[in-house]
């Protein structure tokens, strides 16, 4: 009975993305979008506000009794197992400069066995769209997808993002990772939305990805994604992955262990 009440949201879930992404898209192109600071430099707007507001008010409408746990509007409580992790608008700085790297991202959260059950991604200006169920694979616009095959830290493409907080401590830290990664690899991107970098994984694109100080709404569907194609998905403490943790390593799996042997710095697990 509980498989079908969680494929039933998946599929509701998967047919409000195209709504969603015509929300997101006419805010895009206006020219005088409303933009207000939340924090120093983080920065919300009327296209998180709106495209939250279209994803609770329709969830509370089918299922009235789940949690639902969104970035902007809050918790709001339920009766069910079930909570949505919802991330309106992934990469909103860049949406805001206009630059298309953003996504929606939407999980449904199992409170009671504290699993990630689905995640579905949309990236509304390429029109793709990643998700995932628990147990039945990884797919991009409904086809089968898979992490990459890369076996040498030499041959890979790592990415990351950078926390909003910016204390002399935290950008230390964060800088004491890039120099081993940088000498070790082929490289690092940085796309400005979690979402989007964790479904690249998921997708082989990239062959990981770390960051710290992220949300539950940040990484709840991208995990899931990475997961059902193939990959690995920890704390940067190497236990496994939860949304209620602010640190995520994500790979192919083949580089996880190394990753978290030489990156990931002592000082980061004695706080995580």
């Amino acid at each position: 009975m509980k498989k079908n009440h969680v494929e039933k949201r998946f599929h509701f879930c998967l047919e409000l993305i195209p709504q969603i992404n015509s929300i997101l898209i006419k805010y895009f192109k206006k020219k005088d979008l409303n933009i207000r600071k939340k924090g120093s430099i983080d920065l919300v707007t009327e296209a998180d506000m709106a495209s939250e507001k279209f994803l609770t008010k329709n969830i509370l409408r089918n299922f009235k009794e789940d949690f639902i746990l969104g970035e902007e509007g809050g918790e709001t409580k339920g009766k069910t197992p079930y909570q949505w992790i919802i991330d309106p608008l992934d990469g909103t700085t860049n949406f805001s400069h206009k630059i298309p790297l953003f996504a929606v991202s939407i999980a449904l959260f199992d409170l009671e066995t504290n699993q990630v059950l689905f995640g579905v991604v949309s990236l509304p200006f390429f029109e793709d769209v990643y998700s995932a169920l628990i147990g039945r694979g990884a797919k991009k616009n409904n086809q089968k997808i898979f992490v990459s095959k890369t076996a040498e830290m030499v041959n890979a493409l790592f990415c990351t993002g950078f926390p909003y907080k910016k204390d002399l401590g935290d950008v230390e830290r964060m800088l004491s990772q890039l120099q081993p990664i940088l000498i070790s690899t082929r490289g690092i991107r940085r796309t400005g939305a979690a979402a989007l970098d964790l479904c690249w994984v998921a997708e082989g694109k990239f062959d990981g990805f770390w960051e710290e100080s992220l949300s539950p709404w940040d990484m709840a569907a991208g995990a899931r994604i990475v997961l059902e194609a193939g990959g690995e998905v920890t704390t940067f403490s190497g236990n496994p992955f939860s949304p209620n943790i602010s640190t995520i390593l994500a790979t192919n799996k083949i580089l996880h262990k190394r990753a978290l042997q030489e990156f990931i710095p002592n000082s980061f697990l004695t706080m995580y």
